[in-house]
């Protein structure tokens, strides 16, 4: 865990701490279906009730060791794929082109802020792994500024690796973060895994396999969701009326940042950078708000095959090209230079909390090998 937490930091820590927030999660402690994925821990405390589409109803459980929490029993892989397909098909039929392209050419700015600062801290790497990588475009504004990495990304949907393939000239690796064959993939200076790990079934799994697949000295990089602020509307809901929440997303894991950064230290990384940000949330009561706006919606138990039977053939195809991500005025070749500045401007973050205050909507980490 990292030791010397930026005085900036512990400034911001200070002036929350004369206030209510976060408020604390309590729940009744039960015996779990499953064992906690991270340490292990045979109990928790249940903090809600969940409902995935009409397809599992579950417990959300908050381990008393690591703090993780998690549905209880976890997603079958057949539940995963399938409500994920309903909620592919919900977002896709929900998003206008236009709404495509910009978040496209948001991801490929962010991936080129990244990247410069990494550039910025000494860091180059060569061999590039991006686990879920979407549109491919985070991946593709890394490239921007490292030209003469090697880029692979790994997905398990055959659509995705065959567009990333033919756009941007990728390799690509078709596996899930837990099934990927580590003796056969190759090895990495980087792996990126942005909003990934909160989906994941096994995160031990994960990142042991991350790990492995890693050069000694290499690094891991992720986003996830802070893990208090993402269960809030759960627990909101659970606790104002006593009524499941509805959850179309597979969220499965809600992280806590001491807690992951601890066990992401016992099994071989040390911490980079590791904080918390984005508070816009915790300003309208994410984490502490005990209010019906804060809370999740009631269980419909809305059905994923219906979703998928009614919707299916109505899906549009991704037409985004990669030529009006490019026709932005800061990638002109007479800009070239200034594009990373001009991207870590408006990919900046003021706000850098400790994990430990359990404030921020998202985890931002950067790990090395050790």
């Amino acid at each position: 865990m990292s030791k010397n937490i930026p005085l900036v930091r512990r400034l911001w820590g200070g002036l929350l701490s004369l206030f209510p927030i976060p408020r604390k999660m309590t729940g009744e402690r039960h015996r779990r279906a499953e064992p906690c994925r991270m340490c292990g821990c045979l109990e928790g405390l249940k903090i809600s009730e969940v409902h995935y589409w009409d397809i599992k109803e579950c417990d959300l459980m908050t381990c008393p060791q690591c703090n993780l929490t998690q549905f209880d029993p976890m997603l079958t892989d057949e539940e995963t794929a399938l409500g994920c397909y309903a909620y592919y098909i919900q977002e896709t039929m929900a998003e206008s082109r236009h709404s495509q392209l910009r978040n496209c050419v948001r991801n490929y700015r962010r991936g080129v802020a990244f990247a410069s600062r990494l550039k910025a801290k000494g860091i180059r790497p060569s061999r590039v792994l991006e686990l879920g990588p979407g549109s491919g475009y985070f991946a593709a504004g890394m490239q921007f500024v490292f030209e003469q990495a090697e880029f692979t990304v790994l997905d398990v949907l055959d659509e995705v690796l065959d567009r990333i393939k033919a756009e941007h000239g990728f390799k690509t690796i078709k596996a899930t973060p837990e099934t990927i064959d580590t003796s056969a993939c190759g090895r990495f200076d980087l792996v990126v895994a942005r909003d990934i790990i909160e989906h994941v079934g096994d995160i031990s799994k994960v990142t042991k396999n991350v790990l492995e697949i890693l050069d000694d000295g290499g690094y891991f990089h992720f986003i996830t969701p802070n893990g208090h602020e993402d269960a809030w509307a759960g627990f909101a809901r659970w606790r104002l009326s006593a009524q499941p929440s509805e959850i179309l997303i597979n969220h499965v894991n809600y992280f806590d940042g001491r807690g992951l950064e601890r066990f992401l230290n016992k099994l071989g990384f040390a911490t980079v950078d590791f904080y918390n940000y984005g508070l816009k949330g915790t300003r309208r009561g994410r984490g502490w708000g005990l209010r019906d706006k804060n809370a999740c919606t009631p269980s419909t138990r809305k059905s994923a095959a219906s979703m998928v039977r009614q919707n299916e053939g109505k899906l549009r195809a991704f037409d985004v090209v990669k030529r009006e991500v490019l026709n932005e005025w800061w990638l002109h070749p007479k800009l070239k230079s200034l594009a990373p500045w001009y991207c870590r401007f408006r990919d900046r973050c003021i706000i850098r909390l400790p994990v430990h205050l359990n404030v921020g909507h998202e985890i931002f980490a950067l790990l090395q090998k050790k």
